[in-house]
């Protein structure tokens, strides 16, 4: 099937997807230790739940092979089944599906987190999801179905790992919580952006919630994008009966809706978790006389940063890229770069993002370093730090990539030209990582003078990027600022540029504002004038110094004249701000759907501006950012200086480390910090241990107590658990993992060993939660008063209740009831 047709078929009518494969396995399931291998060992119980689903009316029928990607399959010794498990898969669902109805290659997450969260490379993972891609496609799927995802960065690798394998469409839908963010902080509309740019047929939600927030999630992707939209909600929250596992919402009472996720945007419906082919049937009751929303093409420029996305086009404010992370012209970022010590080009980010820029832009182009490497260290370093989009400011197409593959967004490669043979490895770069390409009007002739022959250069750019498989609206033309002091014949020329590119070819416009005043005296109003005129001429995105106050409200002040600001709206809450104090931003993010002057969320704690402020700092204040921040670097001699000064290890702890892990809990909670910059700075709170125990050996503090963690018996996802049993080392814990598929038996005798005094639990599966209440009787039966704490996606805290258990639905909370149940 081609992207086209399966596009065909979404236009006239709602395609029906199918259920819970789990669910619907039941007993078959309890007995297997890998869901997958039943496509092998009894395949007929995989073939009736097809068929069920097919009899109840499902046009898309999905392979038995969530977990059937290479490293899944080793979790239980089967990697070398990987190709029989995933052929038998597709060949059982065709046999039920036939040919009239679609075939999808099912691809869930690898369990694992990736770098720099974890150790699985982006590359090991784009690996990974090829290889399980090839298999199904080879076996005759119609289309990819990846789902389940709750990090953007492994959703990245899946899809760009299914499209190498085959030419065939690619669904992807991500995993959200009742706040409507992914486990590493992605909302709607960052995710709609990365998948949409990614190239995907499909994108949308499943799993993580009931139909309820589905509805609303499915409204905002829609805010953001053309493409068709799936939905698969679970039926609601498990509980426990009599031993079993049951979902509380019935078919009716899901149902009922289907015509708000439709009216929402949705172009096909499936179920996840506790669906059954009764819900399905009655969903296609609905579904059959429905029509999809019709969606129109807006040409809406997007960029997204790993919480915040960026819209450039009719309605939305003016966008600015910030210019300051440039070792050409700035020395302290040049010896940055030199002396490998890169907080001040954090910090300078931090500023940009402050002052209002929607985009920082990075440059990381300094003679004698390995920009290879050095490019993708920073942008990591960056994006942990603060949640705007960035921009990829570099020409060599291998450092470009290299900073592509850790963008957890959508990035802006900056940038290509008028060279053949560079603008095609760049194209293709945006192509397949999902970025947005800004196009300088210059080739091998240099840069044209005329407006007629910048606009001859920009064509040929557009035309080359569309027949390459580029989006028009991702492609964004640079028509060059030429110095006024040296050419200021040619100054206008620019603003003529301007004007005909955005009238003839329908792409956005950049231009790096500032060069217009090289070589002369009192810059500033000579930027900000010809800011106003080339805003006036159609520019859509400047390229300034954000922390300019003239530029800012040049750009504020433009858009109310340009009717971008209606009624002057944001332009009156910056003046009634203090025209623009620091952290606060005029720019719309689809993020909020807001209009008007607004708190950016930050991640990361702002340095002063003040020239000063670094030398005043102590080096309590800079440990305790630096673990705010995440940042591991430069822990040890921080700790040094402060033993230096008379501070034992335990001061360090509790004056320094943990009000420092108090603050980042607390904006975990409140939905500032995600998982991401949670292990980021759990990651800096162990070097600081680490190099309190180099500077001071024997220096051990006393344990909290001891808590025994494990996944249990039948299940081996165990990402859950190992974040959890971080934190509570950080917060100083001992804590004994038994690692995952543990039976209870060895959880008791584990506990009873090292005399546990809290023992912690996890299961992701509705199948192997009952492992729990095991763990439980085991315990009352020894005569063992351990309190048991127990945490996962399925479970509640109805549940946690029933088994004498105490509910932790995160790490953040884990550690909190630790501390209250072991003083």
């Amino acid at each position: 099937m081609t992207r086209e047709q399966l596009a065909n078929r979404l236009k006239n009518g709602i395609l029906l997807g199918d259920g819970a494969m789990g669910t619907m396995l039941g007993d078959a399931l309890a007995d297997a230790q890998c869901p997958e291998a039943l496509n092998v060992h009894m395949p007929e119980k995989v073939k009736a739940v097809h068929e069920a689903y097919v009899a109840a009316g499902s046009g898309m029928i999905q392979t038995n092979t969530f977990g059937g990607n290479p490293l899944k399959l080793k979790a239980y010794g089967l990697e070398a089944s990987l190709e029989k498990i995933n052929e038998a898969a597709v060949r059982l669902a065709r046999e039920a599906a036939g040919e009239q109805r679609l075939v999808a290659g099912g691809i869930g997450p690898t369990g694992k987190l990736l770098a720099p969260m974890g150790e699985l490379s982006f590359d090991d993972a784009v690996a990974c999801f090829y290889e399980q891609a090839c298999v199904l496609a080879a076996a005759g799927c119609d289309l990819f179905l990846i789902e389940t995802m709750s990090d953007i960065q492994e959703a990245r690798a899946a899809v760009i790992g299914a499209k190498k394998a085959a030419n065939l469409p690619v669904i992807c839908t991500m995993t959200f919580d009742a706040n409507a963010r992914t486990l590493t902080g992605s909302d709607p509309e960052q995710a709609a952006t990365v998948l949409e740019a990614l190239g995907v047929s499909v994108l949308g939600a499943n799993c993580g919630i009931g139909p309820e927030v589905m509805v609303e999630i499915i409204h905002r992707m829609r805010r953001v994008t053309s493409l068709p939209l799936m939905a698969q909600a679970n039926a609601g929250l498990p509980v426990l009966r009599g031993g079993q596992t049951f979902f509380e919402m019935t078919p009716d009472k899901m149902a009922a809706f289907i015509n708000g996720m439709v009216d929402a945007g949705a172009n096909v419906i499936g179920g996840c978790c506790g669906t059954t082919p009764d819900h399905l049937a009655a969903f296609g009751a609905i579904t059959r006389t429905l029509k999809p929303v019709q969606v129109f093409e807006r040409g809406i420029t997007k960029l997204a940063g790993t919480q915040v996305t960026v819209m450039a086009g009719p309605g939305h404010p003016t966008p600015m890229i910030g210019e300051n992370i440039n070792p050409t012209a700035r020395k302290v970022i040049k010896e940055a770069y030199l002396s490998e010590i890169y907080d001040p080009i954090v910090e300078e980010a931090l500023r940009q993002q402050e002052a209002g820029a929607s985009v920082i832009d990075v440059n990381a182009g300094v003679p004698g370093i390995q920009q290879v490497s050095v490019m993708p260290r920073i942008l990591q370093r960056i994006q942990q730090t603060i949640p705007l989009p960035l921009s990829i400011d570099a020409t060599d197409p291998e450092v470009t990539e290299a900073g592509l593959k850790v963008i957890r967004g959508k990035a802006l490669i900056n940038s290509a030209n008028g060279e053949t043979a560079l603008l095609e490895k760049m194209v293709d770069l945006a192509v397949a990582y999902g970025a947005a390409l800004l196009c300088l009007t210059l080739d091998e002739k240099g840069i044209p003078e005329k407006a007629e022959g910048r606009l001859a250069v920009a064509r040929q750019m557009v035309d080359t990027a569309l027949k390459r498989g580029m989006r028009r609206e991702d492609i964004l033309i640079d028509p060059l600022t030429l110095t006024a002091g040296a050419q200021q014949d040619l100054v206008m020329e620019t603003l003529r540029a301007l004007r005909m590119i955005r009238e003839e070819l329908g792409v956005k416009t950049i231009l790096g504002v500032s060069n217009i005043s090289h070589g002369l005296p009192a810059r500033k109003p000579v930027n900000a004038a010809f800011l106003a005129m080339a805003l006036e001429a159609g520019l859509d995105i400047p390229i300034i110094n954000p922390r300019e106050p003239l530029y800012r409200q040049t750009v504020a002040a433009a858009d109310v004249l340009t009717g971008r600001d209606q009624k002057a709206r944001r332009y009156i809450k910056m003046a009634a701000t203090a025209e623009s104090q620091p952290g606060y931003q005029t720019q719309t993010t689809a993020s909020t759907g807001k209009s008007d002057t607004e708190k950016i969320p930050k991640s990361g704690t702002f340095v002063s501006d003040s020239p000063t402020a670094k030398e005043t700092q102590t080096p309590a204040h800079r440990l305790h950012q630096k673990i705010v921040q995440g940042d591991a670097e430069g822990i040890l001699p921080l700790v040094e200086a402060l033993l230096t000064e008379g501070w034992n290890g335990l001061k360090i702890i509790e004056e320094v480390i943990s009000p420092a892990l108090g603050k980042v809990g607390d904006w975990y909670e409140d939905g500032t910090y995600f998982l991401p910059q949670l292990l980021m700075a759990a990651e800096a709170t162990q070097e600081a241990f680490a190099a309190i125990k180099k500077a001071l050996p024997g220096s051990d503090e006393t344990s909290r107590g001891t808590i025994v963690m494990a996944t249990v018996k039948g299940d081996i996802h165990d990402i859950g658990k190992n974040i959890v049993s971080v934190m509570m080392e950080n917060h100083g814990f001992r804590v004994v993992d038994l690692g995952r598929d543990v039976p209870a038996e060895t959880i008791v005798e584990a506990a009873q060993r090292e005399g546990a005094h809290l023992i912690g639990l996890s299961a992701l599966m509705t199948t192997t939660m009952q492992q729990m209440e095991r763990v439980a009787e085991l315990l009352k039966a020894a005569g063992m008063t351990t309190p048991l704490m127990v945490g996962g996606a399925v479970l509640t805290p109805g549940y946690a209740q029933s088994i004498g258990a105490v509910y932790a639905p995160d790490a953040v909370q884990a550690v909190k009831a630790a501390k209250r149940l072991l003083g």
